[in-house]
C-alpha cells in the first residue's frame, strides 16, 4: 500500500517482521519545501504581519530523534523514528490512519481537543508546526499523535500561532461536522494556551482553506458560521 504526497511517496512495508511507514523523497522534495516557505511568507506580507519562515536546512533535523524527544517531553508524541536518511525516512506504523480520515468516518471529536492541545502545547514552548493539517496527525486508540515535522519553527509570534490554527481548521473546513471539530479544538486550544483565537488565525483559515476543500459549498457554509465566540476582541 502507498501514498502520494507532495514532497513524498508514502508506502506501508514490512521491516523485520513489523509494519513501518517509509517516506521516499521525491526529485522535486527541496522544491516544493521552498515553494511553500515561499508561500508562508508571502501571506505574511500580504496581512502585513511579516514573520520569518521555518529555516530551510532545519527541515531535516526537525524529522530527528532530538526534536521528537524535545516534543515528547513537552507532551507531544511522535511516531518512534527507525531511521532517517537525505533519501528516505522510516516511522513506526500507527494502525489508526490520519486525523482527518477519522473525522470523516465519524469518531469522536475528543480527538480534536487534544490537536487543539497539541497546539497550545507548542505555542506555550516558543515553537509552531506551520503546516498544522488534520491529515498530520495520527490516531492510536483514543490518543492523537503528531508525525510530518519538517516545518516546526522556533517562535511564536501572531502570525506564526495563527498559521496553526488556520491550517488545522483550514484542513477539516469541507466536513459537514466542522462546527463540533472546531469548538472540540478550540476547547483543547484555550485549556492550554488561555487565550482565545485571534481573528488573524480566521482570516488565514479562510485563505488556507481555498486550497485544502474538496467541497467548496460545505466549505463556504462553514465560513460563514459565526465564530465570534472563539475570537479574543
Amino acid at each position: 500500500m502507498h501514498f502520494v504526497n507532495w514532497q513524498r511517496e508514502v508506502s506501508i512495508e514490512e521491516l523485520n517482521g513489523k509494519k513501518v511507514v517509509v517516506k521516499r523523497n521525491k526529485s522535486t522534495k527541496e522544491f516544493h519545501e521552498f515553494l511553500l516557505i515561499y508561500i508562508y511568507s508571502l501571506i505574511s506580507l500580504i496581512l502585513t504581519s511579516p514573520s520569518s519562515p521555518p529555516i530551510f536546512s532545519n527541515i531535516k533535523r526537525n524529522e530527528g530523534r532530538s526534536m521528537r524527544k524535545y516534543l515528547e517531553k513537552i507532551g507531544i508524541s511522535t511516531p518512534d523514528l527507525i531511521s532517517i536518511s537525505d533519501i528516505d525516512l522510516v516511522e513506526e506504523y500507527i494502525e489508526g490512519g490520519d486525523l482527518y480520515s477519522a473525522f470523516a468516518s465519524g469518531q469522536t471529536t475528543e480527538l480534536a481537543f487534544d490537536a487543539g492541545g497539541m497546539t497550545a502545547k507548542m505555542h506555550n514552548a516558543g515553537y509552531a508546526f506551520v503546516d498544522n493539517k488534520a491529515q498530520n496527525y495520527l490516531v492510536r486508540d483514543d490518543s492523537v499523535i503528531r508525525t510530518d515535522l519538517g516545518f516546526i519553527k522556533k517562535g511564536n509570534s501572531s502570525y506564526a500561532r495563527g498559521m496553526d490554527i488556520g491550517s488545522f481548521l483550514a484542513s477539516i473546513m469541507d466536513l459537514e461536522r466542522y462546527g463540533e471539530i472546531e469548538h472540540a479544538f478550540f476547547n483543547g486550544y484555550t485549556s492550554e494556551y488561555g487565550h482565545k483565537f485571534s481573528i488573524l488565525s480566521l482570516i488565514l483559515r479562510n485563505m488556507l482553506s481555498l486550497g485544502f476543500s474538496s467541497n467548496g459549498k460545505v466549505t463556504f457554509r462553514n465560513m460563514m458560521r459565526d465564530t465570534m465566540m472563539l475570537i479574543d476582541v
